[in-house]
């Protein structure tokens, strides 16, 4: 058993626990790694304005937004 916040957790919560832990790291892990390769797509395309670089980025966005509720890709790509 491990101590906890002054409280004695059994192993199973223990696990649990850092279970968790290692979920919401590996959460972060996904949300940053998706980011950067949205910022590089869209910064080779701004750099090209090539189609096929547009269209990597906006590929790139959506798999971003799809992890993190706080970015839109509709405010860099608007539908017109």
């Amino acid at each position: 058993m491990k101590m906890k916040d002054k409280k004695i957790l059994s192993s199973s919560e223990n696990s649990n626990s850092k279970f968790e832990e290692f979920l919401e790291d590996f959460q972060e892990y996904e949300r940053d790694k998706a980011e950067n390769a949205f910022l590089d797509a869209y910064s080779r395309w701004l750099k090209t304005k090539a189609l096929k670089d547009k269209l990597e980025a906006m590929k790139k966005g959506i798999k971003f937004e799809a992890l993190n509720s706080q970015f839109s890709l509709a405010f860099i790509f608007p539908l017109k």
